[in-house]
């Protein structure tokens, strides 16, 4: 069946690889559109919810690298606050001449000394403009090293929900769902989790987060009891409308540590 607003043609005219009058109609409309909203990050706080290093399951060994830009002239100081999961803050300083970068390889351990450890990094400059970007990854199979990247978000541009799309439960991989707090509130936050196709509901939970903590759920299907199903799709709300968080997930190969990293976006409620 034909869609609306399509015109059937002289087959012949299809074989011969000719575009459908419609086609090239629809080819246009896709070439000039542009998109309406993009992430700006104009902002003197950007948000990294998760570095990490630390051993994981199945023989993975978790590092972080990051990445800080001056996308403009300004000449920039930056103090790096990193909040381990398991309390405190420790914190380091950069300095970025105009469109320059700075690179921090394996960041937990290389610049703020910690073993077996992961946590939220807040990066916050003396001028607007400053991309933060990370890449997580395992280094613990013989192949090669399997990384996720992360980017870094401006704290003006998070929010009171995350919604959290594209996720599996399947046989062979595992589901981590984390939330970073930056704020100086402690509040709940309400996770469900849905077939994504049958919107059936698996399992609803309550978190308490704490003022600068990242509380990460690893293995959740198991933690929870969930079933294996290919579409999930997790979501992390608070009530309050001046609360606002990273959500985020990560699906991992059990065979090799391999692994995709979502964070949350906010249909519903947009930025605070």
């Amino acid at each position: 069946m034909l869609q609306e607003g399509w015109k059937e043609e002289d087959p012949r005219s299809r074989r011969s690889g000719r575009l459908l009058p419609a086609l090239a109609a629809l080819t246009v409309a896709i070439a000039i559109a542009a998109p309406s909203t993009a992430v700006q990050i104009n902002s003197d706080r950007v948000v990294l919810p998760v570095v990490a290093h630390l051993p994981g399951h199945n023989g993975t060994q978790w590092r972080s690298d990051v990445w800080i830009q001056s996308p403009s002239s300004n000449v920039i100081n930056l103090t790096l606050s990193y909040y381990p999961e398991a309390g405190g803050v420790l914190t380091a300083t950069a300095h970025l001449d105009s469109y320059h970068a700075a690179y921090f390889h394996d960041i937990v351990f290389a610049t703020f000394g910690l073993d077996n450890s992961k946590g939220m990094l807040i990066v916050v400059a003396d001028a607007p403009a400053v991309e933060v970007r990370a890449r997580v990854y395992n280094t613990g199979n013989p192949d090669g090293e399997f990384g996720q990247a992360v980017p870094g978000l401006p704290l003006a541009r998070l929010s009171r929900q995350g919604f959290l799309s594209g996720l599996t439960t399947a046989a062979g991989t595992r589901l981590s769902v984390g939330v970073a707090n930056p704020t100086d509130e402690t509040y709940s936050v309400a996770v469900q989790v849905l077939d994504a196709v049958t919107r059936e509901k698996l399992t609803e939970r309550l978190l308490e987060i704490g003022p600068h903590q990242l509380v990460q759920l690893d293995r959740v299907a198991d933690l929870w009891g969930l079933p294996a199903r290919d579409a999930i799709l997790v979501t992390v709300d608070s009530s309050e409308n001046t609360q606002f968080f990273y959500a985020y997930a990560s699906v991992v190969r059990n065979d090799t540590g391999d692994a995709t990293f979502i964070f949350g976006t906010s249909p519903n409620v947009g930025p605070q």
